[in-house]
């Protein structure tokens, strides 16, 4: 089969190269740009779009794989209208992706990145640092899948109450109540056509003053604008963002509102910004390349893993 893998990095070339070693394996660093006529199978990565038009320049195209969990990028209308089989990785680091969560919770609430960049500069003092405990605070998470539970588990051995809405499961809480209660809120929701800007003004206006907000989720879950507004008018303490709405505009360096603003919550006080990196773990990698490799080679005997729900 032939196959092509874009955003590849030198580890993820060592692997594939030995691991599909009976197949014809290119690799490219960045996205697709160009025709490629003999592709059969394509690996792409979050936030990479396999667009009608990027799908085109593959006739022979009969499997896309993301590397991710999230399949928002990939057009699965158009795959869908080709006859193409997307699958996607359903599970790789739940763990890895809540501890970075909590990582943030902690940072967030100790000020512990400004308390590293102060002692860089040789400020050796506690003013302007002082955090707040997190015993007997509440934490509410919006989404329940196997992150959401890993969070709550680690939040209860800090000695958190837990409060938690997913509409899909039977006796949580609703969105109201939880944001209304929470001191700090972790977004572990996918983005739908449901949770695009689900946390927004009113939403916002529910939360304490004192809180904080967590996204590790998808940018697109929060609306931008209103954040910056909250956090300027001092409706909410604080916000820690691994996604961003527009993310992908800060990578190709384009010139756009949505990276302007991202540039504004980059270097605002209230807000520490990480670079879509809750999924980088070594193990969480590992998974994802052996997940990969195994959906690549039992689709080239015609068996089909891990298909997406189109």
């Amino acid at each position: 089969m032939n196959i092509l893998i874009a955003s590849a990095t030198p580890a993820d070339e060592q692997y594939f190269s030995a691991a599909l070693s009976g197949h014809e394996v290119a690799m490219i660093g960045g996205v697709p740009s160009q025709n490629y006529p003999k592709v059969e199978a394509l690996a792409v990565v979050h936030g990479q779009p396999a667009t009608k038009e990027a799908l085109a320049a593959m006739p022979k195209l009969r499997l896309i794989v993301t590397r991710s969990t999230g399949y928002d990028h990939i057009d699965l209308a158009s795959a869908k209208e080709r006859g193409i089989t997307v699958c996607n990785i359903p599970e790789y680091g739940s763990t890895t992706v809540a501890e970075f969560t909590f990582g943030l919770v902690l940072s967030l609430t100790r000020r512990i990145p400004q308390a590293v960049a102060a002692s860089h500069l040789g400020r050796f003092s506690v003013e302007g640092l002082m955090g707040v405990d997190l015993e007997g605070k509440t934490l509410g998470i919006i989404g329940l899948g196997k992150i959401g539970r890993s969070l709550a588990r680690m939040a209860e051995g800090f000695a958190m109450n837990v409060i938690a809405h997913d509409p899909y499961k039977p006796g949580s809480e609703t969105l109201d109540v939880v944001l209304a209660s929470a001191d700090v809120v972790a977004l572990c929701c996918p983005l739908t056509d449901e949770t695009r800007h689900l946390i927004s003004s009113r939403t916002l206006g529910l939360l304490k003053p004192t809180a904080f907000l967590v996204n590790t989720a998808r940018g697109p879950v929060v609306d931008s604008e209103a954040l910056l507004e909250a956090l300027d008018a001092g409706r909410l303490a604080g916000a820690a963002l691994d996604v961003l709405e527009g993310e992908e505009f800060l990578r190709d360096g384009q010139e756009d509102v949505t990276r302007a603003r991202n540039l504004i919550l980059m270097s605002h006080p209230k807000v520490l910004v990480t670079p879509h990196l809750a999924y980088d773990s070594k193990e969480a990698l590992g998974r994802i390349r052996e997940t990969t490799k195994e959906i690549l080679a039992t689709f080239a005997v015609g068996t089909i893993i891990h298909e997406v729900d189109a």
